[in-house]
């Protein structure tokens, strides 16, 4: 079976009892519908003059209308060569900690996409992904044995729809994913499901530039009791900006929102906190995004001054970033 919407194309194979071959092309939507009700048991699929495909399973019989297979849109080929496996669970991780970064605005191309590149730090070899919507960027790291010729001196711009069907392979279980690439395509595939995603024609902006290198405020943050903070604050948050105020100072941080039409929130949390007192704010959702991609106890935070961006970053590993712009709060 082969779906495809001209930037992804997906491909699973299952073994069948095939009395005589033939393909036609099916709308995928009535399809899946069809398949979703159909009964438990054996299932019987027969093509008939016309493009029309008959299913019967059990007592339930469907008649669906297609098209002759040579309206399908044509296979990309297999990109030639070795492809690299790389473990689903890293893969998964990676996908998982940046894409809620990209933009959704199709209008800002560039930003719409995952960027993955190669990366060499001490001895190790590492698959970045990095994405940004211009207010905030993540960037992930994942160590691999090898990318081979996968990325080489590369960069490679992915839109994150693809990205995510590919990381959804990563969730049948252990295993590695089967990676390569093509100047047109990133090829995916793992078991009998095979994936190609259309890679994105756009130069991707030059991320290392707004990583602050100085700052002043370091605080150590408990991940949990951060996040169901923000949860609690944000409900009372101004809807379209989700807007929230954060408070250093001494050994704790306060967490407070207003909204004229709605009320206010505050709530506080013990840290470690070296600095200056300081306040600013942030968007709320932003902040949960960025200890999403986080799995440690601990999160660390800095800044440089109250109208600075933030790093959040996990307090021992290297392996993840998080910068958010600030927000003006009244």
């Amino acid at each position: 079976v082969v779906a495809s919407d001209l930037e992804i194309v997906i491909r699973c194979s299952q073994a069948l009892d095939v009395v005589e071959p033939g393909s036609v092309a099916l709308p995928a939507r009535k399809l899946f519908d069809i398949a979703k009700v159909l009964p438990k048991g054996p299932v019987t699929v027969v093509a008939r003059e016309g493009n029309y495909v008959e299913i019967s399973a059990g007592r339930g019989h469907f008649r669906l209308a297609g098209l002759g297979s040579e309206e399908f849109p044509e296979m990309p080929e297999k990109p030639k060569g070795k492809p690299v496996a790389l473990d689903s669970e890293t893969f998964r991780r990676l996908v998982d900690s940046v894409s809620a970064f990209a933009t959704g605005d199709e209008t800002r191309y560039n930003l719409s996409g995952i960027l993955l590149e190669r990366q060499e730090e001490e001895g190790k070899t590492l698959l970045r992904m990095v994405a940004t919507d211009g207010h905030r960027l993540a960037i992930a790291d994942g160590e691999v044995p090898s990318l081979g010729g996968l990325l080489g001196e590369r960069r490679v711009l992915a839109p994150r729809k693809g990205l995510i069907e590919i990381r959804k392979l990563s969730d049948g279980g252990p295993g590695s994913l089967e990676l390569s690439a093509t100047d047109k395509f990133l090829f995916a595939g793992k078991g009998d499901t095979e994936v190609w995603v259309r890679l994105l024609d756009a130069e991707f902006p030059d991320y290392q530039q707004v990583v602050p290198k100085e700052n002043r405020i370091i605080a150590n943050v408990p991940r949990g009791a951060f996040h169901d903070v923000l949860k609690r604050v944000s409900v009372m948050a101004p809807d379209k900006v989700n807007s929230v105020r954060l408070s250093f100072s001494g050994k704790q941080l306060e967490v407070s929102t207003n909204s004229p039409d709605l009320g206010e929130a505050r709530d506080m949390l013990p840290i470690e906190f070296e600095g200056a007192p300081v306040t600013v704010g942030f968007n709320g959702r932003y902040l949960q995004d960025a200890l999403g991609g986080i799995s440690e106890d601990t999160v660390r935070m800095e800044l440089k001054d109250e109208v600075s961006q933030v790093i959040i970053r996990p307090a021992s590993e290297r392996n993840y970033l998080a910068i958010i712009m600030p927000m003006r709060i009244l």
